[in-house]
């Protein structure tokens, strides 16, 4: 699918999840905005070929635990929409989150896509390559990153 020019409703909002504060944060907005103005949610999760879980980094059957993951979405992860009472359809898929957030995007007609200015790993929010930076660059849809939870006295 594609978006049709001019559109100038949004019915389906797609957000980035990974556990992390700043995708929380990500949620709650999303969250939100589907509140009031009657969309739905889209929860996607891109597991990585090198991801670890810290609960157990030395088991490497905790490696890309799908089963693990799927239980994270499905639980903690979703909370911060949860609790305003959106209950999103979720996404589980393997790739690299940017490229798997855009294909996702493509193929629910997002009319917006929402993420954390930066998610679980550990690259400084500057960092060239970051999924937000590469999601806003890529995507022909309009894109919210919202920023993490830094007063802007502390990021100066």
């Amino acid at each position: 699918m594609s978006r049709q020019p001019g559109r100038d409703r949004i019915e389906t909002i797609l957000v980035g999840v990974d556990g992390s504060p700043e995708a929380g944060r990500a949620m709650a907005l999303a969250g939100s905005l589907a509140g009031q103005l009657g969309a739905r949610v889209v929860a996607v999760h891109a597991v990585g070929l090198l991801d670890v879980w810290p609960e157990h980094p030395e088991n490497h059957a905790a490696r890309n635990s799908h089963e693990h993951v799927k239980a994270m979405l499905e639980g903690p992860w979703i909370e911060p929409l949860v609790r305003v009472g959106v209950r999103p359809r979720l996404i589980l898929r393997d790739g690299p989150p940017s490229i798997v957030l855009l294909a996702v995007a493509e193929e629910v007609d997002a009319d917006l896509i929402v993420v954390g200015s930066r998610g679980s790993g550990q690259a400084s929010p500057s960092a060239l390559g970051s999924t937000s930076a590469k999601i806003t660059q890529r995507s022909s849809r309009p894109v919210v990153v919202v920023p993490d939870d830094r007063s802007d006295t502390e990021s100066q």
